[in-house]
């Protein structure tokens, strides 16, 4: 089993600010719209899944076994 990280960014027109967090079960990042809903998480054993909805519905949906 392994530490698992979070990793964020954020982009305006004049700068980029970064964050990341540790996490020794699970890491969890998201990235939105208004609209859409895009959802990362990974397992310390390395399972997880990546999802994307828009408007409530599932438009994309991958999730991936243990290392």
């Amino acid at each position: 089993m392994a530490a698992t990280i979070a990793k964020a960014t954020g982009y305006d027109s004049t700068r980029t600010k970064e964050t990341h967090r540790l996490g020794s079960v699970s890491s969890k990042a998201e990235a939105n719209t208004w609209r859409t809903f895009c959802t990362s998480f990974v397992a310390a054993d390395g399972s997880g899944f990546v999802e994307v909805t828009r408007d409530g519905q599932r438009l994309v949906w991958h999730s991936f076994g243990p290392e």
